[in-house]
């Protein structure tokens, strides 16, 4: 038993006549590369999957391959492609005949299938594929026959790539296809500058059109269009009738939940998840996410409310023109979906938001009262203007500059905190409490997903796959957390929130305290008298950690405590910009260096306490495992990912490489430079 795991990558074209494969077949090199003699193979491959499509619905496809007396069982990622190039996780494992995993199948002659991958021997294929299917039986759901002509492509003695022709037939219940494709695929020794030399040569010297689809997403179509054309299909559709009526209901609405429908009706029609996520204006990713949902949930994937105006209230039966015009009404808005437009009929269209305001509009006179009420307008509607692209999730700068908008309306309360009824602002100040950790269990993820990408990408392609145990729980709990936030954010209570808060904020005077004492004497109250002592007491309390932040072994937790202080400070510098001099650029530049330092720092803290608990329970974190506050045993099967152990060292060397650096971004904190900068920009009121 032979088993390969590896991030496979090659480019794919589609090759319009034999004409122009017989040419490539003759040719002797290839955008400087030198081509081997073509060496002809017959290729047999069976795909594999569950009743309910459950490997699929993972973002895989399961294929087995006869190769002489052996068979090959290979679980191959799906998606990843960026025009020609296609990058996949690719599981192997090989079985000789004595021990095959199946009893042999053969479409044509539809004999009986029975796979069971209990029975394979222990391997990564098998431990997924398990995972993945739990106890549902494995059956075949369609063949390929392939005749292919295999090319080495090298230079000197480099092996750089392997080409091939092939010519390819698909068996499946209903029909037959046939069609012409070429394969690059990378060799070890090989680059991808390499790859996309080659890419270069066959777009422009050949003139071949880019293949985006595996031939397991073009077989997947054939069987779309197969049951879409009448031809029996190797099983039921996703939907029933009844659920698909509801759908049709669904996906006329121009938000998250119409999506979703539109996403489970492609589905239904046999599109791929990457077809689905471009008729619905989704990632691939969700629409596997949600179509693993829908499995186990069905409709309940849909809130209540949804579902309520789904379904219209009980009326007299319809005359059979009446229904078949409502049900053809229905389909019409699903129509759509095939070219990515919006699936809703024609609004008028609605104006064009007023732009942002670029700055809150502090004058020096202004009272703290006052200039509390400009600043926190100012990023209340910078929260408001986020909301759409945070619900979308496209863009996850959308959801930065949302949470970004609740932390600063947060920070200002507590700046200008002494000058505001803070009974009368409580709720307000608990809802934004709400909102930011709604929003911030998100972000957090998404934080912690970019800083490992850049250290996948200092990875070589084939240790890639590496993090693929970790990216898997990952995912789920940033569904959950997505799923939490727009539960939220479609609450009647933040609903209700925005909407006092902006008519509040909106009031002048709103939450002011008094400017005479009781003993009849004012109050200082305006900008230019009281920001000065303001700056300098968050200057202080910042400047104050110097003895706990100098010399060896200082705690993390002291430095977590500097990094809020600091960051206090510098959105205070910002709140006050516009009536400061112009050195308080340099202070707010200097602050975020120090606060981005502290940041990271804090991110790998994080991040090592993440990846030790996956390492120790296969979990995002470990409260899955308390039972009433008592840790529960270890897990019984051991957590075997040597990419994420190797991924803790990594981060456990850059936080030892951020403590080292504090010292000397800290020492700014405490130079002459810093306090003459402060002195002067305060000298402005």
């Amino acid at each position: 038993m032979k088993m390969k795991r590896k991030m496979e990558i090659e480019a794919k074209f589609a090759l319009p006549d034999v004409a122009t494969l017989q040419r490539l077949q003759a040719a002797s090199q290839m955008a400087g590369f030198a081509l081997s003699t073509g060496q002809v193979k017959q290729v047999h491959d069976t795909y594999l999957d569950t009743a309910g499509r459950l490997i699929l619905a993972a973002g895989y496809a399961c294929r087995w391959r006869e190769q002489g007396e052996e068979m090959l069982i290979t679980l191959k990622g799906l998606g990843g492609a960026e025009d020609a190039v296609h990058r996949r996780e690719e599981l192997e494992v090989l079985l000789p005949a004595e021990q095959p995993p199946a009893q042999r199948f053969d479409v044509a002659h539809r004999r009986r299938f029975d796979v069971t991958p209990h029975k394979w021997p222990a391997s990564p294929v098998r431990d997924r594929v398990l995972q993945l299917i739990g106890e549902a039986p494995l059956a075949p759901l369609f063949d390929l026959q392939q005749t292919r002509v295999v090319r080495l492509v090298s230079q000197g003695e480099r092996l750089v790539a392997e080409l091939s022709l092939d010519d390819v037939h698909l068996v499946a219940e209903g029909g037959e296809q046939a069609y012409l494709e070429l394969e690059v695929e990378l060799a070890a020794p090989g680059t991808e500058d390499d790859l996309a030399t080659i890419v270069t040569c066959l777009q422009d010297e050949w003139g071949l059109e880019p293949e985006r689809r595996s031939k397991f997403e073009r077989a997947l179509a054939f069987l779309a269009d197969s049951k879409r054309s009448g031809r029996s299909l190797t099983g039921p559709g996703l939907l029933t009738p009844q659920e698909r009526v509801v759908c049709l209901q669904v996906a006329t609405r121009d938000d998250l939940y119409g999506r979703r429908a539109r996403a489970l009706l492609a589905l239904d029609e046999g599109a791929t998840q990457v077809e689905a996520g471009k008729r619905a204006g989704m990632s691939d990713r969700r629409v596997r996410y949600w179509l693993a949902a829908f499995r186990q949930k069905r409709l309940d994937v849909f809130p209540a409310r949804v579902l309520a105006e789904a379904t219209p209230a009980p009326t007299p039966p319809p005359s059979e023109f009446e229904t078949g015009w409502q049900f053809k009404a229905a389909e019409t808005a699903m129509t759509a979906g095939a070219t990515g437009a919006r699936q809703v009929p024609e609004q008028p269209a609605e104006p064009e938001a007023p732009p942002l305001p670029t700055r809150p509009g502090l004058e020096a006179d202004d009272s703290m009262a006052e200039a509390a009420r400009k600043t926190l307008y100012f990023h209340f509607q910078r929260m408001l203007h986020h909301e759409p692209g945070t619900r979308l999730g496209d863009d996850i700068e959308a959801l930065h500059d949302m949470r970004v908008a609740t932390r600063r309306m947060r920070a200002a309360l507590r700046v200008f905190g002494d000058y505001l009824d803070l009974e009368q602002m409580k709720p307000f100040v608990k809802d934004l409490r709400r909102t930011g950790r709604a929003l911030g269990a998100v972000r957090d993820l998404d934080v912690f997903w970019e800083k490992t990408r850049r250290y996948l990408d200092t990875l070589p392609p084939v240790q890639q796959g590496d993090l693929y145990p970790l990216r898997v729980v990952w995912e789920a709990e940033r569904e959950r957390a997505r799923e939490r936030m727009l539960v939220y954010l479609d609450s009647d209570r933040y609903i209700r929130f925005k909407g006092q808060l902006g008519e509040f904020l909106q009031t002048p005077g709103a939450g002011a305290l008094p400017v005479i004492s009781q003993e009849g004497e004012p109050l200082p109250h305006r900008l230019r008298h009281v920001v000065p002592v303001v700056v300098y007491q968050r200057s202080a309390a910042v400047r104050a950690y110097d003895e706990w932040v100098t010399g060896p072994d200082v705690p993390l937790e002291c430095l977590h405590r500097l990094r809020i202080a600091a960051k206090g400070l510098r959105y205070t510098l910002e709140f006050f910009q516009e009536v400061l001099g112009p050195e308080t650029k340099a202070l707010i530049k200097e602050f975020k260096a120090l606060q981005d330092h502290l940041g990271d720092l804090h991110d790998a803290v994080v991040a090592c306490n993440l990846l030790r608990d996956f390492l120790t329970w296969g979990t995002w974190g470990h409260a899955q495992s308390k039972r009433k506050g008592k840790i529960a045993s270890l897990p019984t099967e051991p957590i075997v990912a040597p990419g994420v152990a190797a991924y803790l060292t990594a981060r456990q060397i850059e936080l030892r490489r951020l403590l080292d650096t504090f010292p000397q971004a800290w020492a700014w904190v405490q130079s002459p430079e810093f306090r003459q900068l402060v002195a002067t920009a305060l000298a402005a009121l």
